[in-house]
């Protein structure tokens, strides 16, 4: 039943949750990895802080992870007869490169790519802060983190790039080009 998976990734602010509601828009199910790295958490019993478990999990068994994953998110796409979704929010190379493993027809990485000082921008617009370092106090920690998890190194194994520098309409385009380009335009059309 399931046809195409977009892994979508990004920085801090990058536009991953614009993409993933256009999509959805379009007929693409719009759905969070750690929707389904919770049911595995709690398949295996386990309890107690999920990112904590989450970190030791992938470090420890990030095969078995990514397997669990897999199982788990292929059920829920079955139970709801999902032939088209996108993942949010991919923040590891390894783990998209063990799901594209396990589904190796169906994945394709998604990452939004733009630059730190638009992205502060843009949030010191959004968030209506004071000032330029007041967006940058709430996104280089948040950046930081993700680097340590390698969510930059995403772009390296990135079937889809796609710069968001631009209008929102333009991200639009870029996106209905994706769309065509996984022949999937005629379903969500």
């Amino acid at each position: 039943m399931l046809k195409k998976v977009f892994l979508i990734g990004g920085m801090s602010e990058s536009g991953k949750s614009t993409v993933g509601k256009y999509l959805d828009s379009k007929g693409v199910k719009r759905l969070k990895i750690v929707t389904f790295l919770k049911r595995v958490m709690e398949a295996e019993g386990a309890f107690g802080d999920f990112v904590k478990w989450n970190e030791e999990t992938e470090k420890q068994r990030p095969d078995w992870l990514a397997r669990r994953f897999v199982e788990e998110f292929e059920r829920y796409c079955e139970e709801q007869r999902i032939c088209f979704c996108c993942l949010e929010s991919l923040y590891r190379p390894n783990f998209a490169q063990s799901i594209r493993s396990a589904m190796p027809t169906k994945v394709a990485v998604v990452f939004v790519d733009i630059p730190q000082n638009l992205r502060v921008e843009r949030q010191m617009i959004r968030e209506n802060l004071p000032s330029i370092e007041a967006a940058r106090e709430y996104i280089i920690p948040r950046d930081q983190r993700k680097e340590e998890w390698g969510t930059h190194l995403v772009k390296d194994i990135a079937d889809e790039i796609i710069n968001n520098s631009g209008t929102v309409q333009d991200l639009y385009r870029k996106l209905d080009d994706m769309i065509k380009r996984h022949n999937i335009s005629s379903v969500v059309s």
